[in-house]
């Protein structure tokens, strides 16, 4: 009577497999579009040929991994597949799947030369443990030598493929079932092939599909649809050239499109963010696990957003797919939109000159080399341990705009992410309708979402980034964020004392604590109009929270009764644009940042910018350890 659960346990998986349709990485190596590893020395050597990947690790013990990053579209269906062969090893060394990779550590899936497999799990600083095995497998093709001529022998491929699904991580050989773990979270998005002890391999294919099933936005009655898109092309943002300049994309290009997409539905389109994948392989988009919110959209309203991504030069492909998945905060899916790019077909440029030229002028948000949005600098941040609060309302239920709050949050996420390295799962975030006093509470409390995060984290890196309205209660004394749903008349009970998020930071096992808000408590929007009546809000008088350890520091945007004005020509708030500058700047220098510098940087900036405008406007700081807590380590 047990028969039919194991057929179950067995086949439910390979069906599983059937319904995984969306190409990740399908590397069959006719060239090295995707920047696998090659190089060679005393220890090993890699090079991508003629459609195979050769290997080699020329050590007896140790393991060596080549790897790239594949930022996987994983959700409840994914899977790794490798085909390579062994031409000559070590018996007790092997060769195999590595996923999961970060700076962290990673697993492997590994076959050996004498039949064996196992699974396994590095963490930086611990002893490798073994998830599953090792443990003989009759499906294994091994080396053997062939009857009847001396000397030659028969070296046969294997095929091994990790699998996920309902939580669970199983392992197959040569399509052949052998074993399941429990997933655990991963350390990075990198995958690879890794080889243990002393190895000679050959690497014919390596591919990574996926699909993702999300739980529907209710009452959604929107329809975005993509209307048209504009290229650039010919163009070099901080000196990375972007296309040939003929208008066209073609094979081995990096292009950016400039994507319009319109509400062509009924319903209201807001609180959603946008995130483009390819579905047809041969194309790697850029950036594409940093989401770009889109706007409170009505009927018949419309939105650019932005396309980045490098085509294969091997791309055999006449038309490129993609697709457009608009998710809420908590990853639930609005709809998902496609979109096709004809290869080779002539695309309308962004900019044409009244004489018939073009101009290859980029968007407003990438308009020079040194644009804050554009062109993010890469470093070696070691951020694993951060965990990151953003709260941004630009739409308020009963008060007027705060310019440029969502694309304050959106840049400043894109920097955590890319520039401080922060595990894009540290980072959460409440935008507009989803930053009620509810929400942003829930974030907090026990059991609520931050904990859940950091679960059994101790020593942590807090940041928490406000861009939005402020104001200040009790007669100019308390100051208050103003969230989605929050009323001037009485910000201490419909918003957030400053008081009463020290208190929720503080109760969480922090190594630092740095909190940034981008917000004037004067009771004035970014333009500098107030929305209090007369006199209800005196930030002269303000108790501001008084901080008196060494592991928090607190930096606003205004220290007294000031505005907060903006910078059209990055769509930031004064602060974030002069954050974001500094970081920028020594993110490109390759040096550390501390509190002392970044004050420094933003004030000097700031007051030099209100000098020219002819406005009052200084930031502030409170901090007790300026030169210990670093934002760039």
């Amino acid at each position: 009577m047990r028969v039919l659960p194991i057929i179950i346990a067995i086949l439910l998986p390979l069906t599983m497999f059937a319904q995984v349709k969306e190409v990740v990485l399908n590397e069959s190596f006719a060239d090295n579009g995707a920047g696998w590893p090659e190089d060679y020395t005393d220890d090993y050597s890699a090079s991508v040929n003629a459609g195979t990947y050769y290997l080699v690790h020329k050590r007896n013990s140790g393991s060596k991994i080549f790897d790239v990053p594949i930022r996987m579209y994983l959700g409840e269906n994914y899977y790794i597949e490798m085909d390579g062969k062994c031409n000559e090893g070590s018996a007790e060394g092997g060769c195999g799947i590595v996923w999961g990779k970060g700076r962290g550590g990673y697993f492997a899936f590994v076959i050996t030369p004498g039949g064996r497999f196992f699974v396994r799990k590095m963490k930086a600083g611990e002893a490798g443990k073994f998830l599953l095995g090792p443990k003989s497998c009759p499906y294994i093709h091994k080396v053997a030598p062939v009857e009847g001529v001396k000397g030659a022998y028969t070296k046969p491929y294997n095929k091994i493929r990790v699998q996920y699904s309902n939580d669970e991580l199983m392992f197959f050989i040569n399509d052949h079932y052998v074993g399941h773990i429990p997933n655990e979270r991963y350390f990075g998005n990198n995958a690879g092939v890794i080889l243990y002890g002393r190895q000679n391999v050959e690497i014919k294919k390596f591919g990574a599909f996926g699909t993702k099933i999300y739980e529907r936005v209710k009452d959604y009655s929107a329809a975005m649809r993509v209307i048209t898109y504009e290229i650039e092309d010919g163009v070099e943002p901080n000196g990375e050239r972007l296309g040939n300049g003929d208008c066209r994309v073609s094979p081995g290009e990096t292009i950016r499109l400039a994507v319009t997409m319109k509400n062509q539905g009924y319903g209201k389109c807001d609180g959603l963010k946008a995130t483009f994948y390819s579905v047809g392989g041969h194309v790697t988009v850029i950036d594409q696990d940093v989401p770009q919110y889109l706007n409170d959209l009505d009927r018949n309203e419309s939105q650019i957003l932005d396309l980045k991504f490098k085509v294969s030069p091997s791309c055999p492909n006449t038309h490129l797919y993609f697709r457009i998945d608009l998710t809420d905060s908590n990853d639930k899916l609005a709809e998902s939109v496609p979109m096709t790019v004809v290869l080779n077909n002539p695309i309308t440029p962004i900019n044409r000159e009244g004489d018939g030229t073009i101009s290859f002028t980029l968007n407003l948000r990438e308009s020079d080399t040194h644009d804050i949005n554009a062109g993010l600098p890469f470093t070696m941040n070691n951020a694993d341990n951060t965990y990151v609060v953003i709260v941004a309302v630009e739409g308020y239920q009963r008060l007027p705009k705060a310019k440029y709050a969502v694309n304050d949050a959106k840049i400043f996420y894109n920097y955590l992410v890319k520039v401080l390295n922060v595990p894009r799962n540290n980072i959460l975030y409440a935008i507009n309708q989803k930053a009620t006093l509810k929400d942003v509470v829930d974030i907090f409390k026990v059991r609520g979402l931050l904990q859940s995060r950091a679960y059994g984290k101790q020593g942590i890196d807090l940041i928490f980034y406000f861009t939005g309205l402020g104001v200040c209660g009790n007669n100019g004394m308390e100051p208050c964020l103003m969230l989605y749903d929050s009323n001037a008349a009485n910000p201490v009970e419909t918003g957030y004392p400053l008081s009463s998020l020290l208190k929720a930071l503080h109760s969480y096992d922090i190594h630092s604590l740095i909190c940034f808000f981008d917000t004037s408590f004067a009771g004035v929007d970014r333009d500098g109009a107030s929305f209090v009546s007369p006199g209800s809000s005196i930030i002269s008088n303000a108790a501001f929270p008084m901080v008196t350890d060494q592991r928090t520091c607190l930096m606003y945007a205004s220290g007294s009764n000031l505005p907060n004005p903006v910078v059209d020509n990055t769509s930031h708030g004064m602060f974030t644009h002069y954050l974001l500058s500094t970081l920028k700047n020594y993110a490109q220098a390759r040096s550390y940042l501390d509190m002392k510098r970044l004050y420094e940087q933003i004030y000097q900036n700031m007051e030099r910018e209100g000098n020219a405008r002819r406005i009052s406007i200084y930031p502030r700081m409170d901090c007790q350890n300026v030169d210990g807590i670093r934002l760039l380590k």
